[in-house]
């Protein structure tokens, strides 16, 4: 009577597969063993680019398979490797079917686990393929390092780039995609959504998921620096051209602070940039906003059940205009504010040096314990798994210390320039916010109050309850020159002391 038995194939790479080790070639060989020893052939499992680390779904499928069916009595597999690459593993899958009555046949040899000499070349044939798997992975990662260290990305090249050659070889140049990614960062720091990025490049012919214009957009590969896991994301300064330069990859990074990851639908019109951002003062929930078309009035709206508050897009935004105003400098006083928003930003870089001495405290720490684990590691005191997890979540605050460390050093460079930013800027708040685009509005709304501000319909006006803390100086010197009237000057000291 024929034995029943499975065919067991596994290629876990598709180098495996292009190299001779086909699963076509590994199941012939195994069927060519079954016909030759008279056995019935029930079921094939495997299939491609199984992991060689671990059992995996389809190893898992095999012996329940075995389970349910007492008649199988062999697995055969073309060769000792396509089992498994993984010396603990594979014996324990090896013993697990034996205790069930199974063998697992080598086809090419005739090697059987019916015995205990078969079943210990068996064993001495996974170890050993896993130390072929370890030492090439070792040779593999170490070559790879030693190219990204010498400012070589050995990876596939990344959008907008050529990529001649192979390892320390590798050459990299700018295609036509590029240059108008380096578009996109330049749309990018003159203030465009990244939902407009996206309709310009699709324009002029590149065509880019939201995702994978972000993952572009914080992508140091295109400021000129290699960042990778390997090397703990130490920067590494790449021998690849630039896209952008690192100052304005900073600067996008800057403008993207707190929105990484985040894609923002352009739902808003100019009509309405007060939607999303005013409040409603009894329930707390943001306005919408709609149109009476018949009339093409526009609405702003509180759409709680008890509430319903109406008021009208035109009235919301004379009283906004109203309120902006209030932070306008009287012209006698413009020598004393910009000398105050100068001390005031000024003294906000002495915090952020505080700042960065604390973060490089913290980057020294973290890197301390990588060191330990590492130590822990190698002295068997964890295990794989602890390592491998721990690492990650260390050089994942690694990464995120180092990012917060560069812009801190961006923010410190060219004082004059900031204050001139600021000083022209809050002399125009009416006219950036009326007359500005939508992003420009929301964005001035957005500095101004970082809270948004709120609606009461009782007294038709706005209240706020938090304010941009440099933008408040404005509003309190200009109420003190207004209590001043009558004064033909004010004490530059006194000013000064009441703004701090």
């Amino acid at each position: 009577m024929k034995e029943n038995s499975i065919i067991w194939t596994r290629v876990s790479t598709k180098y495996q597969e292009d190299n001779g080790g086909s699963l076509v070639d590994q199941k012939l060989k195994c069927e060519d063993y079954a016909q030759a020893h008279e056995m019935n052939v029930k079921g094939y499992y495997g299939g491609k680019h199984e992991s060689a680390k671990t059992p995996g779904k389809m190893v898992k499928e095999m012996v329940s398979a075995i389970k349910k069916d007492k008649t199988i009595k062999n697995v055969l597999i073309a060769k000792g490797d396509r089992f498994s690459r993984n010396a603990g593993q594979g014996i324990s899958i090896l013993n697990e079917l034996r205790d069930l009555g199974v063998n697992v046949v080598e086809a090419g040899t005739g090697l059987d686990t019916s015995t205990p000499e078969g079943l210990m070349m068996l064993q001495m044939k996974i170890c050993m393929a896993q130390w072929d798997n370890t030492n090439r992975t070792n040779n593999f990662t170490s070559g790879r390092k030693n190219c990204m260290r010498n400012g070589v990305y050995c990876g596939p090249a990344p959008i907008g780039y050529d990529k001649q050659g192979k390892s320390l070889k590798s050459t990299f140049t700018i295609n036509s995609d590029g240059f108008l990614i380096r578009k996109a960062f330049q749309w990018k720091l003159q203030g465009l959504a990244n939902c407009d990025i996206l309709t310009r490049l699709a324009e002029h012919g590149l065509h880019l998921r939201k995702q994978r214009l972000q993952e572009i957009l914080t992508n140091p590969f295109y400021s000129g620096l290699i960042v990778n896991k390997m090397l703990d994301y130490e920067p590494i300064e790449g021998k690849h051209p630039k896209i952008v330069s690192r100052e304005d990859f900073l600067r996008v990074q800057e403008i993207m602070k707190g929105r990484v990851g985040a894609y923002k639908h352009k739902k808003e019109t100019p009509r309405f940039p007060l939607k999303r951002f005013v409040r409603c003062w009894n329930d707390r929930t943001f306005f919408t906003a709609y149109t009476v078309k018949k009339k093409d009035i526009d609405y702003y709206k509180c759409n709680v059940d008890g509430c319903k508050t109406n008021v009208s897009a035109k009235k919301m935004h004379r009283k906004f205009e109203e309120l902006l105003r209030t932070y306008n400098i009287p012209l006698e006083l413009v020598g004393v504010f910009r000398d105050v928003i100068g001390n005031i930003i000024s003294t906000d870089q002495k915090q952020q040096k505080e700042v960065i001495s604390s973060l490089k405290k913290k980057k020294s720490e973290c890197e301390g314990k990588m060191k330990k684990c590492r130590i822990k590691y190698a002295t068997d005191m964890i295990d794989e798994d602890t390592f491998e997890i721990t690492m990650a979540t260390l050089q994942e605050e690694l990464q995120g210390i180092d990012l917060l460390l560069a812009e801190c050093n961006q923010d410190l460079s060219n004082l004059e320039k900031r204050i001139d930013e600021v000083f022209v800027m809050c002399c125009n708040l009416v006219d950036l916010w009326k007359n500005g685009t939508l992003e420009t509005s929301q964005k001035l709304q957005n500095l101004l109050f970082p809270n948004g501000i709120f609606w009461d319909k009782e007294t038709c006006g706005y209240r706020t309850e938090k304010e941009n803390s440099a933008l408040a100086v404005m509003r309190r010197i200009t109420s003190i020159c207004k209590n001043n009237k009558e004064e033909k000057s004010v004490e530059i000291s006194s000013l000064s002391q009441v703004c701090a």
